[in-house]
């Protein structure tokens, strides 16, 4: 039964008939309801269902990074930030049974498993997109994302805020480094003891002051960073620590850590980066 706050001509909650009534964001919207389906359980119709989960829970994971980079778009077409990036990012994850997914059949054995890195949207607005983007990681376990310092392009800001997310593929496992700014052309972070250089895939986008923001940027790896890569996929220490990681016992929790100040920059500013660890349930 519906509920009306200010008489009948008013805006309402809950069911009239075959509408709905509710409060999103602060504003009053209506909707068809929605009958309870049952679909067949096929095996088809279970493959739909697991892509459609894979999808829901990667956006879970990288709800900080959503919350600036699809805001203004979410609320443009009014819905969810998560429910924006599930359906920008369909193609770019797998279905067994649709090869067209990904440039052909997904071959990971899972079905929904993230298998198109590169094109990967975390973000959409009009702010200039970030070029050159590059990552590079030294021994300490530190990450530092560079990218040029001037773009010539419209709406560039040396004052727009740089933001970094980091997903390790092996893990299920993200990261949300502190912005800096566009001026600064770096970010560092120190990540896990367990991270491996192999699985990471780094996004950067900008947003100006007035939460507007960029598209994404996908971070490819320094020349000597790729050779380090290539040179520890078959090393004994790349062995062990992929067994430490296997009898290690992470679990389900949020761990928000500081790492050290890096360095001064060219600019003469240092900054700590802040991490948000989110940790995917198995």
């Amino acid at each position: 039964m519906a509920k009306l706050e200010q008489g009948i001509l008013g805006p309402f909650r809950g069911k009239v008939g075959m509408v709905v009534g509710y409060l999103w964001r602060g504003k009053h919207v209506v909707r068809g309801y929605r009958r309870e389906i049952n679909y067949p359980n096929t095996e088809n119709q279970q493959l739909e269902r697991d892509w459609f989960i894979s999808m829901v829970r990667f956006a879970a994971t990288a709800r900080q990074a959503l919350l600036l980079g699809l805001k203004e778009k979410a609320n443009r077409d009014q819905m969810t930030e998560g429910n924006a990036f599930v359906k920008m990012n369909k193609r770019c994850f797998g279905r067994a049974h649709a090869p067209a997914a990904c440039g052909g059949a997904n071959t990971s054995g899972l079905e929904g498993e993230l298998c198109d890195y590169q094109h990967l949207t975390l973000s959409s607005g009009p702010v200039a997109p970030l070029l050159g983007a590059t990552w590079r990681m030294d021994e300490r376990q530190v990450l530092t994302a560079s990218w040029e310092r001037r773009t010539p392009l419209p709406r560039c800001k040396s004052s727009d805020s740089v933001h970094l997310y980091i997903y390790n593929a092996h893990t299920r496992e993200s990261l949300l480094a502190a912005s800096a700014r566009r001026s600064d052309s770096t970010i560092t972070i120190l990540l896990p003891d367990h991270w491996n250089r192999r699985d990471l895939h780094c996004y950067l986008f900008a947003t100006d002051t007035q939460g507007h923001a960029s598209s994404t940027a996908y971070a490819t790896t320094t020349p000597q960073e790729a050779t380090t890569i290539d040179t520890l996929q078959s090393s004994p220490l790349r062995e062990s620590a992929v067994i430490q990681q296997e009898n290690k016992s992470i679990g389900n929790a949020i761990t928000i850590a500081t790492s050290p100040s890096p360095e001064k920059t060219s600019l003469g500013d240092s900054c700590a980066s802040t991490m948000f660890w989110h940790i995917h349930p198995q």
